[in-house]
């Protein structure tokens, strides 16, 4: 980010003070976490999901969701805790209880359509590097799920030239980053990054939020971004987008990222497209059944 954009945003933050706070279990539950997962104390984990109802009883829906493949029935918060791993429990809290704070935008996309492919995208990055091999997997979600926030931002700070952006990303079947660029002279990985400096996130996620759409070729995160990278644009185009269609034609194979994960892991270039495709497929109908049900009434527009 350059410090002009730096700048500016910043500005705009200190002058609107309307970029949502972190939420307060997300902060206790982040405190929890930077614990050894040994010493992690389970029941004060359960006791801060289970003061939000509404929070515990969306977790437990997950939970019990095909998308966890839990075998059997999830019925209690402490037993959502012990099935799922903690690491899982905290990407669910994420999951249900962000679009609360976002839900305030009129000039945005429709919050749906917003968390269905923040959703798919933080489930594609898992099983992405489940299936390359890539360790540990569980921090692939909460990149995922995050790496768009900036367009939030963007239509808190910026309604007006927001709902514009949008308008003109539709009619001209065009990339929004591309479309804000043209309009802000900056792009939600810009803004994304400024959330991600006020939150506090950890270092991995900020820079997915502020690389996904210009992958860096090295680096100590490069990995997270590029399998980011590719879980976005493969939500875009098959069903889980921004509820329009992107005239962009897309070959995996000669992606910049694919190529960066293929020359370190050799499972890539094993891999059956056409089989990962049809998994993608299924993901899709099931990220969309469970946001529905989720978000539908209170976020839904």
């Amino acid at each position: 980010m350059n410090a002009a954009t730096s700048e500016l945003l910043t500005r705009r933050v200190g002058e609107l003070r309307n970029l949502p706070a972190m939420p307060a279990v997300l902060r206790s539950l982040g405190e929890c976490l930077s614990q050894d997962a040994a010493t992690v104390n389970i029941d004060k984990v359960v006791d801060l999901i289970s003061y939000d109802k509404s929070l515990a009883g969306q977790c437990l829906r997950m939970a019990n969701s095909a998308l966890f493949q839990r075998k059997t029935n999830v019925e209690s918060i402490h037993d959502a805790v012990v099935a799922l791993g903690i690491r899982n429990v905290r990407d669910l809290v994420y999951s249900v209880s962000l679009p609360k704070l976002f839900a305030g935008s009129k000039h945005g996309m429709a919050p749906i359509t917003f968390w269905r492919h923040a959703l798919g995208t933080a489930l594609i990055s898992q099983h992405f590097a489940y299936r390359l091999g890539i360790k540990p997997q569980e921090k692939f979600y909460l990149a995922g799920l995050l790496h768009d926030m900036g367009i939030l931002v963007n239509a808190l700070l910026f309604p007006k030239e927001f709902g514009e952006i949008l308008e003109t990303a539709k009619e001209t079947e065009t990339p929004i980053c591309e479309v804000e660029q043209r309009v802000l002279g900056f792009t939600h990985c810009e803004s994304g990054r400024t959330l991600a400096d006020v939150w506090n996130l950890p270092p991995d996620v900020t820079t997915v939020i502020e690389y996904h759409h210009q992958p860096p070729a090295t680096g100590e995160y490069a990995e997270v971004v590029a399998v980011v990278n590719l879980a976005d644009l493969l939500c875009r185009l098959r069903g889980l987008g921004y509820g329009y269609y992107e005239a962009r034609e897309f070959d995996l194979s000669s992606e910049p990222s694919w190529a960066l994960l293929s020359a370190k892991y050799p499972t890539a270039q094993r891999l059956d497209m056409a089989r990962f495709t049809f998994e993608l497929d299924g993901f899709a109908s099931e990220v969309e059944a469970l946001v529905d049900s989720i978000f539908s009434g209170e976020h839904a527009t």
